[in-house]
């Protein structure tokens, strides 16, 4: 009885944690109650930018939090609501609420929740239907990123429906995979892999993992690799190129950063974010970046 009152303790503690961090980032985003079937019991959010032509398709991007996060407070953190609102896509927030999850995290490492057509894939499924049917959604460019449980969630549901989805991004993400990468290639799939050289809750070796199985995935080898620097910054560039155009598969690897998300604070296009306790202001915009490489920039 006593553990039981411990644990009650706790948990209203992490909820009324949760529950202050999310008031104080609040963001201007829309909680959807009913998006259709929901067998993972999650929470939509989404954010429509303001734009002259309502009925002009735009991109909807997939934005995945971490554990002990919620999505109002990436929001926030990251920037990506203003992005938005300055490129023109819509973001839509699956959200995993404490009472599902005590860690608010993705449950990607429990297999009957993460399969296809299943759990929390389901739900995150039909989030995207509702927002194709509900917004001027553009149906070839939908792309898909997500932090740490919530990247390897957005890993989960490009291994599921790799059709779905343009590109994805996989921020500090855990490999693990319950299913094969689909062997079916999809030829416009596009995956960007990032991760921080000195994270020490999810190691960089989990990064390379990712890389392999997707190199399998898209067919090549290691030869296909090309190192560059991006900007300046000592941050590695692995590039696996198509025969033109942009990378089919790309890693990020970024020195001196652990489990942590970069922004640059500021008001310049290609600045944004917040200082938080899982992010840090390096002078480089990580969610900018992303929305470089799934194309959203060159408009």
């Amino acid at each position: 009885m006593k553990l039981n009152k411990q644990h009650s303790l706790f948990s209203l503690s992490i909820t009324l944690i949760l529950c202050l961090f999310s008031t104080l980032f609040a963001e201007d985003m829309e909680l959807i109650d009913d998006f259709g079937e929901n067998p993972g019991h999650l929470r939509m959010y989404v954010h429509v930018p303001t734009v002259t032509e309502r009925e002009k398709p735009m991109p909807l991007v997939l934005i995945l939090h971490g554990s002990w996060q919620t999505a109002k407070v990436l929001a926030k953190a990251s920037g990506f609501n203003t992005l938005a609102d300055s490129l023109k896509f819509i973001a839509l927030y699956p959200d995993q609420p404490f009472y599902n999850n005590l860690l608010t995290s993705f449950s990607f490492y429990i297999p009957g929740k993460m399969r296809k057509d299943a759990g929390e894939t389901a739900s995150i499924r039909h989030m995207i239907n509702y927002a194709c049917d509900t917004y001027p959604v553009d149906t070839n460019r939908i792309f898909i990123t997500g932090m740490s449980a919530g990247g390897a969630m957005s890993n989960v549901m490009l291994n599921a429906y790799p059709s779905l989805f343009a590109a994805g991004a996989l921020f500090a993400a855990p490999s693990n995979l319950y299913e094969d990468i689909n062997p079916r290639r999809d030829p416009d799939l596009r995956v960007a892999v990032i991760h921080g050289r000195h994270d020490l809750t999810v190691p960089f070796r989990h990064a390379i993992k990712i890389e392999k199985q997707w190199r399998e995935y898209f067919g090549l080898d290691e030869e296909a690799l090309v190192t560059e620097n991006y900007l300046g910054h000592a941050f590695l560039t692995l590039s696996m190129r198509p025969a033109f155009g942009l990378p089919r598969l790309l890693r990020l690897d970024l020195d001196n950063t652990g489990h942590i998300l970069l922004v640059d604070v500021g008001k310049g296009l290609k600045q944004g974010g917040q200082y938080t306790l899982f992010t840090q202001d390096r002078d480089f915009h990580l969610p900018y970046w992303i929305c470089e490489f799934f194309g959203l920039t060159s408009e």
